[in-house]
């Protein structure tokens, strides 16, 4: 069979699997979702997304893919995130229903027979695995993540508590997604943005297949903040209800301050108003800071660049 033509029929699954630095594990990342997906009895693609790899990822998948051309592979021109590398994925994607999933394994393969039982029975175009246990994720790394999660519920009213990337949906709700032209994506907001009918199947996160973990607890933190800013005016309205209280404390430190003049009891106040100045001063420069957040937000989406560029494909 040649690798670089199309079968006649879409397959009923595409495996959408992006990967950094995952050299070590895609062999049996690959293994144990074709395995699953054939006992699932489902026709099939893997799509890789080898999202600027420094080590030997790529030629890891150009392997699998001349083991099975059912493996194929995506490679992009530099390191754009996992939210492009999804975005290439879901763009390149031919199957009726779209199965999204991590490289290292930890979203375990052995769920997808029952994620596809769940959708084929209907009624449902979202199957989302959301996690039960986290296994041995650090303690930093687990506070960071439910920090996140109440962070973006409160600031977007998008409910994040134990979701993951690990899902399945309809060609329908794939098409939906492609469809929002925004630069910062943010694929599980996304998903549960979107609406749609959705069904829950509950997970205890594995081990690594193999390497370490790419996420720092500062990386989880940036992507909080990129999260609040890109869907959500919370720290602006934020702005505003501070602006409020304070033009409200001035009004009340002005009348005080004309009826200990009136009085005769007005005394000087060198240290209140140096203190009253470095607030005031830290309260603006705060709010300029979460103005240029979106300043920068805008441009972004007004530079119009590609979310990604690929470099390779295997097809």
């Amino acid at each position: 069979m040649d690798a670089h033509t199309h079968s006649p029929e879409p397959p009923e699954i595409t495996a959408v699997i992006p990967a950094f630095n995952e050299e070590q594990g895609i062999d049996a990342c690959a293994a144990a979702v074709r395995a699953a997906l054939e006992g699932a009895q489902a026709s099939f693609e893997l799509i890789f997304i080898d999202d600027g790899s420094s080590d030997g990822t790529w030629d890891r998948i150009e392997r699998c893919h001349r083991h099975d051309p059912r493996v194929k592979g995506l490679r992009l021109s530099r390191n754009f995130g996992k939210e492009a590398a999804m975005l290439a994925g879901l763009e390149a994607a031919r199957g009726r229903a779209i199965l999204t999933l991590d490289a290292d394994l930890q979203h375990p393969p052995s769920l997808i027979p029952e994620m596809i039982r769940t959708w084929r029975a209907g009624g449902v175009q979202v199957v989302d695995a959301v996690k039960r246990s986290r296994g041995g994720e650090p303690f930093l790394r687990r506070l960071g993540s439910r920090l996140y999660n109440r962070m973006a519920l409160m600031a977007t009213g998008v409910e994040l508590e134990d979701s993951s990337d690990f899902k399945l949906f309809d060609r329908e709700v794939a098409a939906a997604l492609l469809a929002m032209g925004e630069r910062r994506r943010f694929f599980r907001g996304m998903a549960v943005w979107a609406g749609f009918s959705h069904a829950r199947i509950e997970f205890d996160v594995g081990g690594r297949a193999a390497g370490s973990s790419k996420w720092s607890f500062r990386g989880l933190v940036w992507m909080a903040w990129k999260t609040i800013v890109s869907y959500s005016a919370a720290p602006l309205r934020i702005i505003h209800a501070a602006s409020a209280s304070f033009l409200i404390l001035a009004v009340a430190l002005f009348i005080r301050a004309m009826q200990l003049w009136l009085t005769g009891r007005a005394v000087s106040g060198f240290t209140t108003v140096i203190i009253l100045l470095l607030i005031v001063g830290g309260l603006m420069l705060f709010c300029l800071a979460v103005i240029a957040e979106y300043i920068m937000a805008i441009y972004d989406e007004v530079k119009a660049r590609p979310h990604y560029l690929l470099r390779e494909r295997l097809d």
